[in-house]
């Protein structure tokens, strides 16, 4: 049988936030470069009236912002999942006899 040990739970819960931290940053950067590279190929199937001079730009910007939404999010799950796990860890310290 494994120990039980909350030191265990507490790093868990560290970690989760430091992947929530860099979550959001990672996801809109890789978006904009997505978008960045993307973008001749997405112009490309647009109308030639609706291309701009620094379309390649606007396309990365955009979907810089989708990626940020989408890492947000996950920032958000992250969180949950690590404040779940701490609840636990609480739960059982107040609840184990001395």
């Amino acid at each position: 049988m494994i120990p039980y040990d909350p030191a265990v739970i507490q790093k868990c819960a560290t970690r989760l936030y430091f992947r929530a931290t860099l979550s959001g940053v990672t996801s809109a950067a890789l978006g904009g470069l997505i978008g960045l590279v993307g973008a001749p190929y997405i112009l490309q199937a647009l109308p030639s009236s609706i291309a701009l001079k620094g379309s390649d730009w606007m396309c990365a910007a955009l979907l810089g912002l989708i990626g940020l939404g989408q890492g947000l999010e996950r920032a958000s799950q992250l969180k949950l999942q690590a404040q779940r796990a701490l609840c636990q860890l609480q739960i059982e310290h107040n609840t184990r006899g001395k």
